[in-house]
């Protein structure tokens, strides 16, 4: 496939990463799967199919991914094909779905980092969620490249901001997680990065990435981040 873009080592691909992924191969693949969750309000008080249990999503709207169904469940060869592709794989997600996570891996994780949020993200149920989970597997073990413990504290991205992305990731959580599995030199990739965090914080640090997205509104903004990258740079 052509890429939507390709520059300065950052290549951008708009397409299905269950297409893409076999085509290639990096370092590490690093990603927020978006599976299981929907963008519709949450009801206090009822468990139901949000993503992570905490409340009730209403309705299948999709601001995202339009050609998705955004309340299915993880497709179980998404994670096998990002093994596949590289030999470490970051994976983020909500506690209780670690377990269908390593089920589709076939294997246990070999490290759990736990995001501590300075918001919480959620009703009580019972308790007010403040913290998301990311998981490291890998077939041959990890080496990473530097220091750090199991717990971030990284501010979540406030509320009142515009966000690029439901889900944005704060610039400051992503490129800690790059730095902990790439190099300088070295390629991840990212097959569902959405606005482009993780794309921009590699390239921020000098590690070469591919991203691919199913929608093309969101590799234009990543591109878009990419260019003010080299213009205020």
């Amino acid at each position: 496939m052509k890429p939507y873009y390709d520059h300065g080592g950052i290549t951008i691909y708009h397409g299905d990463a269950k297409g893409l992924l076999p085509t290639l191969h990096a370092d590490a693949v690093v990603t927020d799967a978006p599976f299981g969750i929907s963008d519709a309000p949450l009801a206090m008080g009822k468990r139901g199919g949000g993503h992570g249990g905490t409340g009730m999503r209403r309705g299948r709207d999709n601001t995202w991914h339009e050609e998705s169904d955004w309340d299915r469940e993880l497709d179980p060869a998404l994670m096998p094909l990002c093994l596949a592709s590289a030999p470490v794989v970051a994976w983020f997600g909500h506690w209780n779905k670690r377990e269908l996570v390593e089920q589709h891996a076939g294997m246990k994780a070999r490290a759990e980092i736990i995001w501590a949020k300075d918001m919480h993200c959620g009703p009580p149920c019972p308790v007010a969620r403040q913290d998301e989970r990311i998981w490291l597997f890998s077939a041959s073990g990890i080496t990473c490249k530097r220091f750090d413990t199991t717990v971030w504290r990284e501010p979540a991205i406030p509320t009142w901001r515009k966000k690029l992305h439901k889900n944005e990731k704060p610039l400051a959580l992503m490129k800690r997680l790059v730095l902990l599995l790439a190099d300088a030199g070295q390629i991840i990739i990212d097959p569902f990065m959405g606005s482009g965090t993780t794309i921009v914080a590699a390239k921020e640090l000098g590690v070469r990435a591919i991203g691919i997205d199913l929608s093309e509104k969101h590799c234009a903004t990543t591109v878009s981040r990419l260019r003010q990258e080299v213009l205020f740079a």
